[in-house]
């Protein structure tokens, strides 16, 4: 729930990314033109990440790596005010949130314990808890707050720093269920005791 939380709390960027995008100085028209590289080069970054995880079977990195780059976009949107940096980083807001946040969503699927109703329950409410930062978002960006929006940045750049770190604990804990599995002990929510296949938690487990 907190992993989610905070991908969402620092995505919430986009939910006036046209207002960043016009501190740059230009014109409405040619500020609304700008914001569309950086959601072409998210959806690429999202499709190429997401097929690598699925291919190779590897959640972690695919999550965390890209939240990297969004802390140093945060960062960098409120260290300056020259435009190519300001830019560049707004560049990689989108893509560093967005590209990490969809394995992410399919990882807390994958690791949830059965039976199919209690996943089902928990998946609900771990999506109602991670919206409900949309309700402050919109109070992070007053135009007075232009154009390094030092509040907002930095609270994103909090989010995604606590979800490096949620998703960091998370990866210890599966490591930890992935053994037991691998001993043929039982785990909640995986297999009975006395069912677990040896060397087969990484195929089969969490």
């Amino acid at each position: 729930m907190v992993l989610l939380f905070c991908f969402v709390a620092s995505g919430t960027v986009t939910n006036l990314f046209p207002t960043i995008v016009q501190t740059l100085g230009y014109s409405n028209i040619n500020s609304l033109l700008l914001t569309v590289p950086p959601y072409v080069l998210g959806v690429i970054t999202t499709f190429l990440n997401s097929w690598h995880a699925d291919k190779t079977g590897e959640r972690y990195f695919h999550i965390t790596l890209p939240l990297y780059f969004a802390v140093a976009a945060f960062i960098s949107a409120a260290a300056t005010t020259r435009t190519a940096p300001r830019y560049v980083a707004m560049m990689l807001m989108i893509p560093g949130v967005y590209t990490g946040y969809v394995v992410g969503l399919a990882w807390i699927s994958n690791t949830l314990p059965r039976p199919p109703a209690k996943r089902a329950a928990a998946l609900a409410a771990i999506n109602a808890v991670s919206n409900a930062s949309s309700i402050y978002a919109s109070y992070m960006y007053p135009e007075s707050a232009g154009p390094r929006y030092v509040v907002a940045m930095s609270v994103n750049c909090a989010t995604a720093s606590i979800a490096i770190i949620a998703a960091t604990v998370l990866r210890f804990i599966l490591v930890h269920l992935n053994k037991k599995l691998d001993r043929g002990e039982e785990v909640e929510g995986a297999v009975a005791e006395g069912e677990a296949v040896p060397g087969q938690a990484a195929k089969q487990g969490f």
